[in-house]
């Protein structure tokens, strides 16, 4: 093979690795969770990732512009229908505890994507998404192990606002959890 063909082959070989998946809980090996996925989860996720497509293979600020917003019109839609989460899985991204002491939390339930309280009471404010220390999932939270499997249920208050790079790239939900379980 040529030098051409070699670099040309290298190239494809790395746009086919950099390419985005969705990766869910119950593709991964360790996880122990439920092949599947509920309904709604896997509509939201979908919706997301084919934005981030759509987002990366533009070439010009204008079609990008238009994924996302495309992106934010679908998950109002979605968001229209419902906003409860049920038995959703996902992974522990991070937590932690607040200044005043209340936990928090990220669950990753795809590659960048994320559903969250707000990790300070100030965000918080208005949402009560933080646990408080009297809660029961206080415990459960602050004994959450980061990748850790879980399965949550809540409802899901908004999404934040960034710039469009990371709105369609890490989209970042918050939301109000009535249950939290760690499957591991």
């Amino acid at each position: 093979m040529q030098k051409g063909g070699w670099l040309l082959s290298w190239a494809f070989l790395a746009a086919i690795c950099a390419a985005p998946t969705a990766v869910y809980a119950d593709e991964t090996s360790d996880s122990g969770i439920a092949a599947n996925i509920p309904q709604r989860e896997r509509d939201l996720i979908d919706i997301l990732t084919s934005a981030r497509k759509s987002y990366q293979t533009s070439h010009s600020l204008s079609p990008a512009k238009d994924a996302r917003i495309d992106m934010q019109i679908r998950v109002i839609s979605y968001m229209r229908q419902s906003q409860v989460a049920t038995d959703w899985i996902g992974t522990v991204k991070s937590r932690g505890i607040s200044a005043d002491g209340n936990a928090w939390i990220s669950i990753e339930i795809a590659d960048g994507i994320t559903v969250s309280t707000w990790q300070t009471e100030r965000d918080d404010q208005d949402s009560a998404t933080l646990f408080r220390q009297h809660a029961k999932m206080f415990t459960v939270v602050q004994g959450a192990k980061i990748a850790a499997p879980v399965i949550f249920s809540g409802t899901i208050l908004k999404s934040v606002l960034a710039n469009d790079d990371e709105m369609v790239m890490h989209p970042q939900f918050i939301a109000r959890f009535s249950s939290l379980k760690l499957t591991q």
